[in-house]
């Protein structure tokens, strides 16, 4: 138990080294946003068209969304602003950096107290899972930040809609089954990280104003296995070996495959790993399907192996 909690605590402290040493980085070029004057010019146009005063008030619903007043308003504006909005434009990108590491510390800091039993991996493991993409984009949806991008992706938007009803299939997260928009994840961690710098880098304020933004907060009890990890740890047990064999480039598909035996398939055009976690997903529910039945009666042992088409 001590030996546990020392670790935790070392894990702990190195987060939050890191996160100092961040912080001293970041007070000597603060000075560049205080005493901005609010930005007037074309980089306050969006991308549909709107005129300044819209987007003035568009900023001003954001901090209703965040209930946070932000003293430099062009902090938010370049935390809402993609790359691709324009070449002579800023964007979210380093405050997106400045956002992944504070949201790193405080989940760090929430979980060494709550969970003071907990080892470091699992922490690790239930940290990542409330700060990974999808975890983020659904914070972005749920508040409905995405409607405030401002970006020139025409295939964003349609990727933004197609996620929105995918995720209804999961209502707290998919594990790698759907394909979630990055810039979605983007703008919640770069909005952190403006109001990070917005109050004089007090993670105090930062955590309370994002801790109900970012419910409901993956628990212990509700943190889920990844397909891959669980199909490996169920056939492992059973002493059956796992192959999964690649056949994107030909049809967009992985085959999973124990002890030569096939029993699921995943597909999924525009990212491999999706294709590859759903094939995992599939062959989990079969082998489910077919353990199930096997425990209700003496079906000989290559029955396992039998999985509808």
């Amino acid at each position: 138990m001590e030996s546990q909690q020392e670790e935790s605590a070392a894990a702990a402290a190195a987060a939050a080294a890191a996160a100092l040493d961040m912080i001293k980085v970041l007070e000597i070029t603060s000075e560049s946003h205080k005493g901005t004057k609010e930005s007037s010019d074309d980089r306050s146009e969006v991308a549909s068209g709107k005129q300044t005063t819209d987007w003035l008030a568009d900023l001003d619903e954001v901090e209703e969304i965040l209930n946070y007043k932000f003293k430099s308003k062009k902090l938010l504006e370049e935390a809402l602003t993609h790359a691709s909005f324009s070449d002579q434009c800023f964007s979210y990108e380093r405050l997106e950096y400045v956002g992944d590491s504070v949201l790193n510390l405080l989940f760090t800091k929430e979980q060494y107290f709550l969970y003071p039993d907990l080892p470091p991996g699992a922490l690790t493991r239930l940290r990542s899972a409330n700060v990974d993409t999808e975890k983020l984009a659904r914070v972005a949806i749920k508040h409905k930040l995405h409607r405030y991008l401002r970006h020139k992706m025409p295939l964003l938007e349609e990727q933004i809609r197609e996620f929105s009803q995918a995720i209804l299939d999961y209502p707290l997260h998919s594990n790698g089954l759907v394909d979630t928009p990055k810039a979605l994840a983007d703008i919640v961690e770069a909005a952190i990280g403006a109001v990070f710098i917005d109050s004089n880098f007090s993670i105090d304020i930062v955590w309370k104003i994002f801790k109900d933004l970012l419910e409901p907060i993956i628990s212990q009890e509700t943190l889920k296995v990844h397909p891959v990890t669980e199909l490996y740890e169920v056939c492992q047990k059973r002493n059956l070996k796992v192959k999964f064999v690649d056949l994107w480039k030909e049809n967009m598909a992985f085959d999973v495959f124990i002890d030569d035996q096939f029993v699921g398939r995943g597909t999924y055009g525009l990212k491999k790993e999706i294709a590859h976690n759903r094939a995992a997903k599939n062959a989990l529910n079969n082998i489910r399907k077919i353990l199930s039945e096997k425990d209700c009666s003496d079906v000989d042992e290559q029955n396992i192996y039998r999985v509808e088409n």
